[in-house]
């Protein structure tokens, strides 16, 4: 309607144009009555328009305002495009993370675990599940004492309960029952919490140490017995001076007392007081031999013999030794066969059992019981588990009335430093030594053992032929003789002594009281001698020294090498260079004889 408005007007604008040239009235009247019936119907079209057409500038304000909401719209769009990226990104991170964590947990070698506040499982890796030796499904949600033994697991929940208490973590370590036997772990525990700092779980990580613990216990191990040989060498050493000089004190004892006992009267009081003057000095002897064979100083020299007066002697030993608390008892069988033993041995045998009983009732005291008796093995009528060769056997009994020992550690006893005695009471070898003598003669050794009740260790040894007794030589007439003697020792007593005693014994003795005096004497005069009988520990020269240059002026010369303690020379290295006879001090009237008899007649 609008446009036909227009065109009327157009067209009677054109025809007034028109009417100037060429008037016709009629015709631009009709046209501009139409163009104004044209006009009066666009005008009442118009108007309601009107309030539109006003708002006209106000939707294109709306067109810009839209116009910046889609700009913005645009940039919120590309940074959520961009945040999504980023989110993205980090969740690859975060997955990459959480597996490389994954990776390590179920890599170490560490037990790793989370519990909660009751103790089950939430968490437990590879390790931890090869330690219990469950599967996953066994162990998450379970507590401990239903994945651990009871003992186990009653370790573990003291550990948890102080750590959640306490709120502090924890290093601790746990002995446990676990797939592989019994270990030990080196647990760090620790409070585990939510974002408020509220505890709501345990988090732990345990490894295995048992293997650095016996490591330790190893090197502990050796360090004691480093230390042990530095003090037994220590010992040694000592001892090798003490029995040097009580050596030479006995043979004094033992020369003048058999010679005083030459001039008194059979059957006297005298005789009798000076018999037991020698049995005195033979007990001493052996106890030397023993000192000397603890520090190890001697050789071991096995010989037949019946061990009933070696007990008996022990045992009165013993009896001065042990608490009056502690009762002795003896039931020794006279009948018991002959064994081939080391009496020195046998003898460290009994007194480490009686030690051993006496450590046992030395709070409250007990019987000591000791028998020996002879055993049959072919019957095997035999309470203890014994392992021997089927035969006949000394056996050697020591009972005490005690605390007992253990089930737990029965078996482990005879191990080498096992000891269940405090610190600096034992060294755990006496009996892991005894078992190897034992064992060393073809015999065993056996323990029965209650708890509160006491123990009894069996040692059974194997009996050989009676007739390889040896003869008694002290017995034995004593041997006179002939021929010209040189005596050689520093201390004056003992030469002086040696020159009588082989002067009774029908010698011609030369004695000289140092070695170079000696070689002079024999340099001078080789031929003069039939004999040299020389100490070995001398200043100046030693006994063996003065041996080798003596046989290089005459290498028939027989010599016998004395000694009461070496560790320069034993009886193998001086016969190899020609010493005919070594002989221990103290040495006896008849034992002398003896071996004159022997390097001069043969």
């Amino acid at each position: 309607m609008f446009g036909l408005f227009i065109l009327s007007c157009g067209t009677t604008h054109l025809m007034a144009a028109w009417t100037v040239y060429y008037p016709s009235y009629w015709t631009e009247g009709v046209i501009k009555t139409v163009n104004a019936i044209i006009s009066i119907i666009t005008a009442v079209m118009i108007i309601p328009l009107m309030p539109k057409l006003l708002a006209l500038p106000s939707i294109r304000k709306a067109y810009q305002e839209i116009d910046v909401l889609n700009q913005k719209l645009k940039t919120q769009v590309q940074e959520l495009i961009s945040e999504n990226s980023r989110r993205k990104v980090a969740e690859s991170q975060l997955q990459g993370s959480n597996m490389l964590l994954n990776a390590i947990i179920e890599g170490t070698t560490d037990a790793i675990f989370l519990k909660d506040l009751e103790g089950r499982y939430l968490l437990a890796n590879k390790a931890t599940l090869g330690a219990i030796g469950k599967s996953i499904e066994e162990v998450i949600g379970k507590e401990d004492r239903e994945v651990f033994p009871s003992s186990s697991a009653k370790i573990i929940n003291q550990v948890d309960s102080s750590v959640l208490e306490s709120g502090k973590t924890l290093l601790v370590e746990e002995r446990l029952e676990t797939a592989s036997g019994e270990s030990i772990w080196l647990a760090n525990k620790s409070p585990y919490r939510d974002e408020d700092g509220k505890i709501i779980g345990l988090i732990g990580i345990s490894r295995n140490i048992t293997d650095i613990k016996k490591s330790e216990e190893d090197k502990a191990n050796l360090e004691m017995r480093l230390q042990h040989a530095e003090k037994m060498e220590a010992i040694g050493t000592l001892a090798g001076g003490i029995a040097h000089d009580f050596n030479n004190i006995l043979g004094v004892i033992f020369g003048y007392t058999a010679m005083a006992m030459d001039n008194a009267p059979e059957k006297s009081e005298l005789a009798s007081d000076l018999e037991k003057v020698l049995e005195a000095a033979n007990r001493a002897k052996e106890l030397v031999k023993q000192i000397l064979a603890f520090s190890r100083q001697t050789a071991i020299e096995r010989i037949p013999m019946q061990l009933q007066s070696l007990v008996k002697e022990t045992l009165k030993m013993l009896r001065s030794s042990l608490p009056t608390t502690i009762e002795i008892r003896d039931n020794i069988d006279s009948r018991c066969g002959v064994v081939l033993v080391d009496p020195t041995q046998v003898h460290q045998i009994l007194m480490n059992l009686a030690t051993n009983a006496n450590h046992a009732m030395e709070k409250s005291g007990g019987v000591l019981t000791v028998e020996l008796k002879r055993f049959d093995n072919v019957s095997r009528d035999h309470p203890a588990e014994i392992y021997l060769e089927p035969g006949e056997y000394v056996e050697l009994v020591v009972t005490d009335t005690g605390s007992g020992i253990g089930p737990d550690v029965i078996d482990k006893i005879f191990d080498p430093y096992f000891t269940t005695k405090d610190f600096g009471k034992g060294t755990g070898m006496g009996l892991s030594i005894i078992h190897g003598i034992i064992n060393s003669y073809g015999g065993c050794i056996t323990v029965e053992s209650r708890l509160g009740k006491g123990s009894s260790f069996h040692v059974f040894f194997p009996v050989i032929d009676q007739n390889a007794l040896p003869v008694d030589k002290e017995d034995e007439d004593i041997p006179m003789g002939k021929g010209r003697v040189l005596f050689i020792d520093d201390e004056e007593l003992l030469a002086n002594l040696g020159q009588e005693m082989l002067t009774r014994l029908g010698y011609t003795v030369t004695v000289r009281h140092n070695s170079l005096e000696a070689l002079n004497t024999f340099q001078n005069n080789p031929a003069d001698f039939d004999v040299v009988i020389t100490d070995q520990t001398m200043p100046g020269m030693t006994g063996a020294d003065l041996a080798r240059r003596m046989l290089q002026i005459r290498p028939d010369i027989p010599i016998i090498l004395c000694t009461g303690y070496s560790n320069l020379i034993d009886e193998v290295s001086a016969k190899s260079f020609g010493i005919k006879e070594f002989a221990m001090k103290p040495l006896t009237k008849n034992g002398i004889a003896q071996l004159l008899r022997k390097v001069l007649v043969g």
